[in-house]
């Protein structure tokens, strides 16, 4: 990525021109600095994947078919009768835990459903209907009690459910509030002040774009070479306007404009803090997109957690970590299998197991 453009300022000026005019300077580079992170975090991201479809995931795979083979084991077993009452309860367990196990990881094999059925306290189908009631209860409920009308989706669980009631607590609070009680003149004069201001924010971006869109747009170019060329040039005056990302934009006025960080300096100074606004936009966006990677539990958050590093060298011990601790977890289960498949041995095993209690 080119280095950003820049005002040319001394460190000894303490004018409040040259205050803003370092605003400036910081805020394209930390721009630059969070774009560059970004792009990086996207490739690992993108590499991570790869990575773990050819060395996790079979592994994983592998742990996954040791852990249904297991539940055959056990299931198998589970009469035998060098057990007593207390370590067919521990057996259930087991087998009931791997079967959810299962399910989680979209695992299946014939004849799963029915084991787990017969050790589970409810099954499937039951639990089903139960989570299907607990959710029009709930939906009763929030009618009953707060007028909420909640349309929810078939496979919205709890959680969601109440998320959507607060949303629309919200929405009917704010409905509610702006009806009940009219805006003052302060507040409308508050309200139409910030209108002017997005709207002047957003010119910001727009006159960078007429500009470029004027001087790169090829359906006002005769030469067919230069059309072509300036066709992918425009493309990326596009993008960028479409992402509303004004540092692209300056580099690509200073690119094909000649307009240089100093040229900025002649502009009106409440011109100048719109730029400085839709800058600190900016950096706020790249922060949030940056955070927002695998945030949320899953697949992503794991290639983010075990699988990205900023340093190359952390990225790779990571890397051959998170391979090393998939082979040490599919030893451990090959482990329980071999006990699994043995009367003697599983029942000298279950001596050390206890069962969770809720």
């Amino acid at each position: 990525m080119e280095k950003p453009i820049s005002i040319n300022v001394t460190k000894s000026d303490k004018s409040p021109q040259a205050k803003r005019y370092k605003q400036f300077n910081a805020l394209l580079d930390e721009i630059n600095k969070l774009k560059l992170e970004l792009e990086v975090l996207q490739e690992q991201m993108s590499s991570g994947q790869v990575f773990f479809n050819a060395k996790i995931k079979p592994l994983q795979d592998k742990r996954l078919a040791l852990l249904a083979e297991d539940v055959r084991a056990l299931h198998s077993l589970y009469p035998h009768k060098v057990f007593n009452n207390r370590d067919r309860e521990k057996i259930a367990f087991l087998i009931v835990s791997h079967c959810e196990n299962l399910f989680r990881a979209q695992y299946d094999f014939e004849g799963l459903t029915q084991i787990y059925n017969q050790y589970a306290e409810y099954t499937l189908e039951e639990q089903e209907a139960q989570r299907r009631q607990a959710k029009m209860d709930l939906a009763e409920e929030l009618q009953d009690n707060f007028g909420l009308d909640l349309e929810f989706e078939e496979d919205d669980d709890i959680e969601q459910i109440i998320e959507k009631a607060q949303a629309d607590a919200e929405r009917k609070w704010q409905a509610e509030r702006e009806t009940k009680q009219p805006k003052t003149e302060k507040q409308q004069v508050k309200e139409e002040r910030e209108r002017r201001r997005q709207r002047d924010i957003h010119k910001v971006r727009k006159n960078i774009y007429n500009e470029l869109v004027k001087l790169l747009h090829p359906d006002l170019e005769m030469d067919e070479a230069k059309k072509v060329e300036k066709t992918e040039r425009i493309k990326s005056v596009n993008e960028a306007y479409e992402r509303k990302d004004l540092f692209a934009l300056l580099n690509l006025q200073a690119e094909y404009l000649n307009k240089q960080g100093d040229d900025l300096t002649l502009m009106p100074d409440k011109e100048f803090k719109n730029y400085l606004q839709v800058l600190k936009t900016q950096e706020q966006e790249l922060l949030h997109q940056l955070n927002s990677v695998g945030i949320h539990q899953g697949f992503d958050a794991y290639i983010r957690q075990h699988l990205c590093h900023p340093n190359p060298i952390t990225l790779k011990m990571l890397r051959k970590k998170a391979v090393l601790e998939e082979k040490e977890a599919l030893k451990a289960y090959q482990h329980n299998l071999d006990l699994s498949k043995n009367a003697t041995t599983l029942k000298e095993a279950l001596q050390y197991f206890e069962v969770e209690e809720d």
